[in-house]
């Protein structure tokens, strides 16, 4: 019986160790393919299906150009931290063999516009809103939800969290996500009347630019508001059409309608993630190498990236308080009457199919699990 059991319990630590060894094996060459170097330049000369894309330049080196649109206006905030923190870096990560060149503020159209044009491969990628995230990967509305984020604590939990699931859902819509971004949490604006009460929602003509999500939402709180694409969404405020609006705040201030509004209500009716993206039949010309050295470089960045689209959207805020505008302060009464009437849309959405009725579960347990370990320290 004690020989037997010596036996066994000989066995058992032979099977550990070897499990052991294999998972070694697995880790080191896991490792290894992800620092696959860069051969020289010269061997990306002649990419296959890349003949569109390649650029010869006046010293006789090549480049590839990836074009890219975006509504961003170019030099200031998310555009500015495009150019200063992703366009260089990906350019020397991937050693020269990659541009990325940026058709900024609309000159492309707006995001519906710039979709189109991806498909027709007039442009291989696009830096979105939050609204044009959702028209490329409809699953990004879970993130969008009114309410479902109270600060961005939260925020990078579930981040750190999803990542890659969030890069499967764009890959499922054929498309790569290079950098997963955000507008930050957006304003309510108006001009006439401070809006905080479903009453004050009813009595204001809300513009909605952000798409069905956005519509639905102003819908529960008694809005009835008018779809206005973005292009139109400043005149229509200037010109008296509609008379509030959700938006970030740097957008706000590039538009200059801080001269229009005189209200700035900052609750956290909803998160905007942004992001840039290419076609995955841009994205699959590239050898693994330089998919690597481009992801890598992004992933170091994406988080400050985030960091800094905030500080610029407070900045933004303290200006217009400084140059005249009120800010509309909510009791927490009034916040959760709000909750209570959007709360049935999380659900809504679920079933309508833009993302799956685990994935919404998924995202409250994670927000449950991080909001008790917060209150336990």
């Amino acid at each position: 019986m004690i020989y037997y059991y010596f036996r066994k319990e000989s066995f058992m630590r032979s099977k550990f160790v070897g499990f052991l060894c294999i998972m070694f094996v697995v880790l080191f060459v896991g490792s290894a393919l992800a620092a696959l170097p860069l051969k020289d330049k010269s061997a990306y000369a002649n990419l296959p299906r890349s003949q569109h894309l390649k650029k010869t330049l006046p010293n006789g080196d090549f480049t590839y150009v990836v074009k890219m649109g975006t509504l961003a206006p170019e030099g200031v905030g998310w555009a500015a931290l495009i150019k200063s923190m992703v366009n260089d870096g990906v350019y020397k990560a991937t050693k020269g063999v990659i541009t990325l060149d940026w058709y900024y503020g609309g000159t492309m159209g707006d995001d519906q516009d710039i979709l189109a044009k991806l498909r027709n491969e007039q442009l291989q990628g696009g830096g979105f809103s939050g609204q044009g995230m959702v028209m490329a990967c409809p699953e990004m509305a879970l993130l969008e939800l009114p309410f479902l984020f109270e600060n961005y604590d939260e925020v990078e939990y579930v981040y750190s969290k999803l990542r890659p699931r969030i890069s499967q859902w764009f890959e499922k819509h054929g498309y790569h996500l290079v950098l997963l971004a955000e507008q930050d949490f957006d304003q309510i604006y108006s001009t006439k009347i401070p809006v905080k009460t479903p009453d004050d929602f009813k009595k204001s003509r809300f513009l909605t630019w952000y798409g069905p999500l956005e519509e639905r939402t102003l819908k529960a709180l008694d809005s009835s508001p008018v779809p206005i694409r973005v292009p139109e969404v400043a005149a229509s405020i200037r010109t008296g059409v509609c008379d509030a609006l959700v938006s970030p705040g740097i957008w706000a201030v590039g538009t200059q309608m801080y001269t229009v509004m005189k209200y700035i209500n900052p609750v956290h009716i909803r998160y905007s993630p942004s992001g840039g993206i290419v076609t995955l039949k841009t994205w699959n010309i590239l050898p693994e190498e330089l998919k690597q050295a481009i992801d890598n470089h992004v992933m170091s960045v994406e988080k400050e990236f985030r960091q800094k689209v905030r500080a610029s959207n407070e900045k933004c805020l303290k200006a217009m308080y400084k140059y005249g505008m009120k800010e509309v302060k909510m009791t927490p009464a009034e916040i959760a009457e709000l909750k209570k009437r959007v709360m049935p849309i999380w659900d809504e959405f679920a079933a309508k199919g833009y993302y799956s009725k685990a994935d919404l579960a998924e995202v409250k347990k994670l927000l449950a699990e991080f909001r008790s370990k917060k209150k336990n320290k």
